[in-house]
């Protein structure tokens, strides 16, 4: 390689993390949540609790969201969801990693997009934000957030699962940072 086209590669810029992303900012934090889930093709409505971390991966490109949701008696779901936005596509994007399986391309992503005011994201099931008059995900006078779920059922329509409301516990990093040295 020629030193022309190393000072070339090296005067490449990166460009910024998308405006879009900042839509997410009013994640940031430490959450729990306790609700209860509707009759579904997964059986009798259940109690479900869950605690969720979200915190901006260095250089602010990705949010990242670690949890764990008990759903009745199963034994907890722990993962870790990777919130970014594709600017040519216009549209969110998560993947997703659990300890409720293996990896498969079509179960462990979701696509998010934004329409009026809200934000919607389909992958394995439907869930969806209300947005601010700023654009962000909207937090309630109380300082909740809430979240709607749906399923698909037999017929592969979409039906309503659960309504989270989610109230901060914390700050973001730095307690999810506690919350990994936990036992």
């Amino acid at each position: 390689m020629s030193r022309d086209e190393k000072a070339d590669r090296s005067t490449l810029a990166v460009p910024p993390p998308d405006p879009e992303l900042q839509r997410l900012a009013p994640l940031l934090g430490s959450w729990r949540t306790e609700d209860q889930t509707q009759d579904s093709v997964l059986g009798p409505g259940v109690p479900v609790t869950s605690r969720e971390t979200f915190y901006w991966l260095d250089g602010g490109y990705f949010l990242v969201s670690t949890y764990e949701t008990l759903f009745g008696e199963e034994p907890a779901q722990k993962g870790v969801n990777y919130w970014g936005y594709d600017s040519e596509a216009d549209r969110f994007r998560i993947i997703f990693f659990s300890n409720n399986g293996p990896y498969t391309e079509v179960g462990n992503r979701y696509d998010g997009h934004v329409a009026e005011d809200t934000l919607t994201f389909q992958g394995p099931a439907r869930f969806q934000y209300d947005l601010d008059e700023e654009g962000q995900i909207k937090v309630s006078r109380g300082g909740t957030i809430s979240v709607a779920w749906w399923l698909r059922d037999e017929n592969g329509e979409w039906q309503p699962w659960m309504n989270n409301t989610f109230t901060k516990v914390g700050g973001g990093r730095e307690d999810a940072d506690r919350d990994r040295s936990s036992p």
